[in-house]
């Protein structure tokens, strides 16, 4: 789509924020007016609009996505996707420990312990830990604690606590850096750590990196759009 406006302006509609675009307001992909809870969140959506030049690029506007998604997906089904988000609580990838090599299992140790006892201690929740891929169910008593947590996330911040857990491949990771008690790189490293040990090990191709790249772009964006949402 081509650049079809000039002036783009943050205004304020019924205790919400909105983008302006020569006066009209933003609509979702499914036409929903585009209101925002913060206006932060208008502001950073409103510099990605700007910054369009003669084409308009929606892989340059993450915000604006996060916005849409927030709106369109999850308030339409926020009950099928923390059905989903559970199922990251009752396989979290924290739980699956290597045997071999030492040095990895070491690592995943030193890493990943500290994860699942934070969670242990902020929310009393103590997930059950075993070696290999076989599954471990987890007890309900944890996972009816973990739902409890979720369902009391608004949309806007449910969309950032998805990408936080889907990218992460973790409900306890994403979970710390939701709350604050661990920062991007801790939660990239430690959702990646498999992955970053064998790339050690065996070096990396590019479209590996490209796709890695494109992972930490992600969960960076997710952390700054909960930033947006405010308290």
């Amino acid at each position: 789509m081509k650049r079809f406006y000039k002036e783009v302006i943050v205004a304020e509609k019924n205790g919400s924020y909105t983008v302006n675009l020569d006066g009209k307001m933003i609509k979702t992909p499914e036409k929903s007016i585009c209101l925002m809870p913060t206006k932060e969140m208008a502001k950073a959506v409103a510099k990605e609009w700007d910054n369009q030049e003669k084409e308009i690029d929606p892989h340059n506007m993450p915000i604006t996505k996060l916005t849409n998604t927030a709106i369109d997906r999850v308030g339409k089904r926020r009950e099928a996707l923390i059905d989903e988000l559970i199922g990251f609580a009752g396989n979290d990838q924290l739980c699956y420990r290597a045997d071999h090599p030492e040095e990895l299992v070491k690592l995943q140790k030193m890493k990943w312990d500290p994860q699942l006892e934070k969670l242990r201690i902020n929310h009393g929740v103590d997930l059950k830990i075993t070696k290999g891929v076989i599954f471990v169910e987890q007890n309900s008593s944890s996972l009816l604690k973990i739902r409890s947590i979720i369902e009391k996330i608004n949309d806007f911040r449910l969309t950032a606590f998805y990408g936080m857990v889907t990218v992460t491949g973790s409900i306890t990771i994403g979970l710390n850096l939701f709350e604050n008690n661990i920062n991007v790189d801790e939660a990239w490293n430690a959702g990646h750590l498999d992955e970053n040990f064998q790339t050690s090990q065996w070096g990396e191709d590019v479209e590996a990196a490209e796709r890695r790249k494109n992972l930490r772009n992600e969960l960076i964006n997710a952390h700054y759009f909960l930033e947006l949402c405010g308290k």
